[in-house]
């Protein structure tokens, strides 16, 4: 059996927001360098689908929180071997992504299964934590905002592909809605969800003999920047 998979678009609207809630849930408990900022990318990569926790500062270790085809929740840390040439971040002016990025340099895996989505939560944070001490530190706080609206354009595009449910594929790239998330269906079908910004998504699907062209905007409160206002105002 293949050790790739891709989720069901069904699947992907549901686990996203339920493993960003976890990190949110354990994040308080942990500390971090301050100044640390965090991505969280959608990322399917050698049998697991999920986020990986992205840092904004540079590392030859990633931490990843997914699941398995199975639907279990998997820790994964990954490092990559350092070249005795210069690494690229990117090719012809494209970021490269995580899988790119492993078929160029040598990585070593090594997967943590857990009985619970809280317990892979505090673990992936405990792993990041060790990663970059320092001091002083903060509590770490996840920004929502964009994945909030992800998961509302899922959901949408799942709405309007239910008959077909398509595989949905997450290359864990950075601003990768963007470039758009390629779509596949079992019998050939296929399509993109890409975003144009600020705000505009578009759905393109072949299954012949349809063709479904659809397009919407997707406007939801910031929390994220009312919080900042906020602290602004305290500060």
């Amino acid at each position: 059996m293949s050790t790739t998979f891709y989720p069901r678009l069904s699947e992907a609207r549901h686990l996203l927001p339920l493993l960003r809630s976890h990190l949110i849930a354990a994040g308080p408990r942990h500390s971090f360098a301050a100044g640390l900022a965090l991505d969280l990318l959608p990322i399917v990569e050698d049998g697991l689908f999920g986020y990986e926790l992205l840092p904004e500062r540079e590392a030859h270790t990633y931490v990843t929180l997914g699941c398995n085809r199975l639907g279990e929740p998997v820790l994964r840390k990954t490092l990559y071997g350092i070249p005795n040439t210069l690494q690229l971040a990117a090719v012809n002016g494209r970021i490269l992504s995580r899988n790119e990025r492993a078929a160029r340099y040598s990585t070593q895996q090594r997967d943590y299964c857990f009985a619970d989505w809280p317990a892979a939560a505090e673990s992936a944070w405990t792993h990041l934590l060790g990663l970059f001490p320092g001091q002083p530190r903060q509590p770490f706080a996840v920004r929502e905002h964009l994945h909030r609206c992800l998961d509302e354009a899922l959901s949408i595009a799942h709405s309007h592909l239910a008959h077909w449910d398509p595989f949905i594929h997450f290359c864990g790239m950075p601003n990768e809605a963007q470039h758009g998330f390629l779509l596949t269906g079992a019998k050939g079908e296929h399509g993109e969800l890409v975003l144009q910004t600020p705000d505009i998504w578009i759905l393109r699907w072949k299954a012949p003999p349809h063709a479904i062209y659809e397009s919407w905007s997707v406007l939801l409160p910031d929390a994220d920047a009312a919080n900042d206002a906020a602290r602004d105002r305290a500060s």
